[in-house]
């Protein structure tokens, strides 16, 4: 029997798109932001019951809704944002799609209370399972719209969710991302009767720097350094992280463009890409930017949830945030605006300098208690001064082999890895059967290194040791295949000499110059790479 098509009944239909824009209450709550950011609040109220689960509540001072409109506010595709296909292209509003009211409604018990300047009274719109209803009431000017029993008709949409504590977690953070993209709005939030959030609008700059620091720390204020610039109309500002903050989470990555928060995976590679000389294996960076563009480069109706963003020239957006944030890392002192002094500070932290070593000492000279000095001679020697203040000349390079050979040596095998964004080819020409490569498989797994022999000549290479970011791993490869079988000690000395390091400047250097500043005097003792830069060393050079 041929099965007929037929039209989904329109509560049905709206459960279907629901289940596109809203995934959890935290969803709901983004969705109603945004329409009281475009209804011109200058204050916001969320009341949230029990993680969102049994109740959300946002409350707005905007323009409200017209009485005639209530019933069209929870209609799919009502929006009073665009009217023409060419709007989406000139999209200046946070919300333009019509589906959010709508689609809240087929999965709660909806109730929207509104009231414009020029109406006499509020009136009132409930809806539960289709049915709807308005009355008169009493409020301000603005809107309300109380969200009960989530999902109370989608059962498994529910048993999905998590439980109060991690679902109110993703409410609060999602509050907090919002309140940097519009500083100029007054922001509270409860939990169960409980005042968790209490942000007073922004007045001037000084104020949203206050809010930057209430969300994101005194620490990331103290340690981020501000930048403005613009390029072929495209703005970038906001807050960079320096080098030597970075975070054990990928937590404080916030985003904004044409002030809507997004999660965009083409701006985070380019973050990443800009920050990796410097970051430390397992660290992420810090930074909150906002970008600014034509909205017509851009489209963000690639999603229902209007995280995504496909720009009209990717590789130029992309290119340009790598090399501004370069530039930013690259400088010694923090240019612009000092956060931790526009925030009032009386004894701002002076920026890091690179200490320039001192090269004349005397038995009167006080044991060094800064950072290493250190100046490097060329890529192979450097100068630089010990805890105890003695100046050593030393072959940095094979002394960091030696300092990562120690490193390894204490670790627990199988060592922990990082997975590769883009996996490596490696070519190869050795003759192996299967057993061989199962072997390999396994001694390379012992070290962190996953590999899939992809076939009979090449190897995809998906994973590097953590301790080892600068593996050279052509090289590494082909010392492991023109040579017998080595054991797992002497595959950890192969890792170390197969190491492509970076500039000998670079912060992510950091654990090293700390070992080299404590460890001076043992390496001079124990290893051919380290002397004393004594005068008599000095005249046995010259004159040798």
């Amino acid at each position: 029997m041929v099965v007929r098509i037929k039209e989904l009944p329109i509560t049905v239909a709206n459960q279907i798109a629901a289940g596109e824009v809203i995934e959890r209450p935290a969803s709901v709550v983004k969705e109603l932001l945004e329409n009281a950011y475009d209804a011109k609040a200058d204050t916001i109220h969320v009341d949230i019951g029990f993680g969102g689960l049994n109740q959300i509540k946002v409350s707005d001072n905007g323009l409200g809704i017209v009485a005639d409109d209530l019933p069209l506010a929870i209609a799919p595709h009502a929006t009073s944002k665009i009217s023409q296909l060419n709007d989406l292209y000139m999209i200046h509003s946070m919300g333009f799609r019509g589906e959010a009211l709508a689609s809240i409604a087929s999965v709660s018990r909806l109730s929207i209370t509104s009231k414009t300047a020029e109406q006499a009274h509020a009136m009132q719109l409930t809806a539960e399972n289709g049915i709807l209803q308005i009355n008169p009431c009493a409020r301000s000017q603005g809107t309300t719209v109380d969200v009960k029993d989530l999902f109370f008709n989608a059962p498994v949409r529910k048993k999905f969710l998590k439980g109060e504590r991690q679902e109110f977690q993703a409410i609060e953070l999602l509050i907090k991302r919002f309140a940097l993209s519009a500083p100029h709005l007054a922001i509270h939030l409860t939990h169960n009767g409980k005042k968790h959030v209490d942000l007073p609008a922004a007045k001037d700059e000084q104020g949203a720097l206050w809010r930057i620091r209430k969300i994101l720390g005194k620490e990331f204020v103290e340690q981020a350094v501000y930048v403005d610039v613009e390029h072929a109309g495209v703005r970038l500002r906001g807050w960079v992280g320096k080098a030597d903050y970075q975070r054990n989470q990928n937590d404080k990555q916030w985003v904004y463009i044409n002030g809507r928060m997004v999660k965009d995976k083409l701006i985070h590679h380019a973050i990443k890409l800009a920050y990796e000389p410097v970051l430390y294996p397992g660290k992420h960076p810090a930074c909150l930017l906002y970008l600014t563009l034509n909205p017509a480069d851009i489209d963000i109706n690639v999603h229902p949830t209007k995280h995504e963003i496909r720009f009209q020239q990717p590789r130029f957006i992309h290119d340009f945030l790598v090399s501004q944030l370069q530039k930013v890392l690259d400088r010694r002192e923090s240019p612009g605006i000092d956060l931790s002094n526009a925030l009032g500070r009386k004894n701002p932290v002076p920026p890091l300098q690179e200490k320039i070593p001192v090269f004349l000492t005397s038995a009167a000279m006080p044991a060094a208690t800064t950072p290493c000095s250190m100046l490097a001679i060329d890529e192979q020697f450097m100068v630089f001064q010990s805890a105890r203040g003695q100046v050593y000349l030393a072959d940095w390079r094979a002394l960091y082999r030696e300092w990562l050979l120690k490193q390894l040596a204490v670790q627990p095998l199988p060592l922990a890895f990082r997975p590769l964004l883009v996996p490596v080819r490696y070519q190869y020409e050795k003759i192996m059967d299967n057993l061989q490569r199962q072997r390999y498989s396994q001694l390379l797994g012992q070290i962190g290194i996953r590999v899939e022999w992809f076939n009979e000549s090449q190897i995809l290479v998906q994973t590097l040791p953590l301790l080892t970011p600068h593996l050279a791993i052509s090289d590494f490869f082909s010392r492991l295949l023109n040579a017998p079988m080595p054991t797992e000690s002497e595959l950890i000395h192969l890792l170390t000499a197969s190491q492509k390091l970076p500039d000998l400047n670079s912060s992510a250097h950091g654990d090293f110059k700390d070992f080299l500043h404590h460890q001076a005097e043992t390496l001079a003792a124990e290893t051919l790479f380290c002397k004393p830069l004594s005068t008599l060393f000095c005249r046995e050079l010259l004159h040798a």
